[in-house]
């Protein structure tokens, strides 16, 4: 899969997730039904570390300045935001290209170019290993809570 790719399909991964999230904040607090918030802040919540995982990847693999990668992780937080800025990236060139350190003799020598090394050479490996550190940072959140009391709000 090329990073142009990934970076789609985790867009739209968190596109969808966010459109999930909002449906069952509105079916909760219109007081319809709490029955979708587990389940769409779940999904939310490991489509948004997905995203920002994959961002944080193309932003090594395709040398982003600051600025595009500051402002390809503060989409994430942005309702359906990350779509449109895939596709000003995509326009601008920033996701052209292949896998660096794939098949080349350039050698890795900062930090995050030794990581992006590593999911390029053993992909199978490296993704299961972001997956775990996906699911320990999402149970580390679901265990800490909401980021705020909706009662103490109201009340």
């Amino acid at each position: 899969m090329t990073p142009k790719n990934l970076h789609r399909l985790a867009a739209a991964t968190e596109m969808v997730t966010w459109t999930l999230l909002i449906l069952g904040m509105i079916l909760k607090y219109s007081g319809t039904t709490d029955a979708l918030m587990p389940v769409a802040g779940g999904v939310h919540g490991f489509g948004f570390l997905c995203f920002v995982a994959i961002t944080v990847l193309l932003w090594v693999n395709n040398r982003w300045s600051f600025g595009h990668g500051v402002l390809g992780l503060f989409v994430s937080v942005v309702p359906w935001a990350a779509w449109p800025f895939t596709m000003w990236a995509d326009r601008r060139g920033l996701l052209e290209g292949g896998w660096r350190f794939r098949g080349t003799d350039e050698q890795p020598t900062s930090l995050p170019d030794k990581v992006l090394a590593q999911f390029v050479r053993h992909p199978a490996r490296s993704i299961a290993v972001l997956a775990v550190v996906i699911v320990i940072v999402f149970i580390a959140l679901l265990t800490m809570g909401q980021p705020y009391d909706p009662e103490a709000i109201t009340g």
